[in-house]
């Protein structure tokens, strides 16, 4: 009986003593959950943290992007007002070369009236003179009339040659203009 006593006792020390493990066992596991609890709350913590960062960097980088493409149009913009202005520059300068040219052209033209006029006076009193003279025996010599021909002449071929010259140079001009805007419009193609 003693034995059974005995026996029921250390039974009843190991439930006791089981039973303090359990609670120690329970206790632990407790704080596990929690420490689990935590580590997850900071995880979730660390995490958004992390998108906030993501989304302020990614919203930066439009930003910088934003301003990079204004700055850019901005210089587009400006390099096409300067080409412009450029051009307007050279069609002005051209202008002024086909009113110069019409300007000597009509000059000329009045020049060339004046000395036929003259001509045609001189020639008129040479005839009237020739026509006295007719009478008389001429020496070997050229008539007047011939020397005005040749002068008038003289004078339109080198009227000619100076209107081509101003022809030739405004084409030049042209060629020049057409080879910049072309080269212009390339670069701005290229940027």
């Amino acid at each position: 009986m003693l034995g059974t006593i005995k026996g029921l006792q250390n039974n009843l020390q190991q439930q006791c003593d089981l039973r303090v493990e359990n609670e120690k066992l329970k206790g632990a596991v407790l704080d596990l959950k929690k420490q689990n609890e935590a580590q997850v709350e900071e995880r979730k913590c660390c995490i958004q943290r992390l998108e906030k960062e993501m989304r302020a960097l990614g919203e930066q980088h439009q930003r910088e992007m934003d301003d990079c493409a204004k700055e850019m149009q901005r210089k587009l913009e400006s390099k096409d007002v300067e080409l412009k202005e450029a051009l307007d520059r050279k069609e002005s300068t051209l202008d002024e070369m086909r009113q110069k040219m019409k300007q000597q052209e009509k000059e000329k033209q009045s020049e060339i009236i004046k000395l036929q006029v003259e001509f045609s006076a001189k020639l008129a009193r040479a005839q009237s003179v020739s026509v006295m003279t007719q009478q008389q025996p001429q020496a070997s010599g050229l008539l007047p009339q011939n020397i005005f021909k040749r002068k008038l002449q003289f004078l339109q071929e080198e009227k000619n040659k100076e209107i081509e010259a101003l022809r030739q140079r405004v084409k030049e001009l042209e060629q020049q203009n057409l080879h910049g805007l072309s080269e212009s419009r390339l670069k701005k193609k290229k940027n």
